[in-house]
């Protein structure tokens, strides 16, 4: 029971804060409306990765959202310094540049969300078998040294198991 109202407590919680939230951002961006219609448009691939992504971390929007915002933020820069008005956002918008670098940076966060992942992989997985060797290395010098019964398994001078022990070890041992 106890867990229970705990649990409901943080639902009428989360749901009276996602209502203060929205009571909040409405009337700030109507304030700044060509500010909200500037970050609108733009951050679309953001709000496409956070819609599309599955993982409950939310990555993707992260990565994309970082560099989105930041393709944004130049014109938003502008917007700000010379004419703040809903024409100054649209003349922004008439610009293919304005376009390219703003949904360019969320292609290079994209990129990155992609890409990061396997190289990192690629990197560890070399690393491993870089060390995998070492240790053989060791190996075949500690047999060399002390004897095949120093190295607790079936081996070779390779440092590993020859393909006929490695067949003997994968035959049940009733066989």
């Amino acid at each position: 029971m106890a867990r229970g109202g705990k649990s409901g407590g943080k639902k009428k919680k989360r749901k009276g804060s996602m209502l203060t939230l929205i009571l909040l951002i409405i009337p700030a961006g109507l304030v700044v409306l060509p500010t909200s219609i500037l970050f609108g448009i733009g951050m679309i691939p953001t709000i496409v990765a956070y819609v599309t992504d599955r993982d409950p971390e939310k990555s993707a929007p992260i990565t994309v959202g970082g560099l989105n915002f930041c393709g944004c933020m130049p014109y938003a820069i502008e917007l700000w310094k010379h004419n703040h008005t809903i024409g100054a956002a649209g003349k922004i918008f008439m610009d293919p540049l304005a376009w390219l670098v703003m949904y360019g940076a969320a292609a290079i966060g994209w990129a990155l969300y992609f890409g990061i992942p396997p190289m990192v992989a690629n990197f560890e997985v070399m690393r491993a078998e870089k060390r995998v060797s070492a240790l053989k290395d060791v190996k075949v010098g500690l047999v060399q040294e002390w004897g095949p019964e120093v190295a607790g398994d079936l081996f070779d001078e390779a440092g590993g198991l020859s393909p006929d022990e490695h067949d003997q070890l994968a035959e049940p041992a009733g066989a």
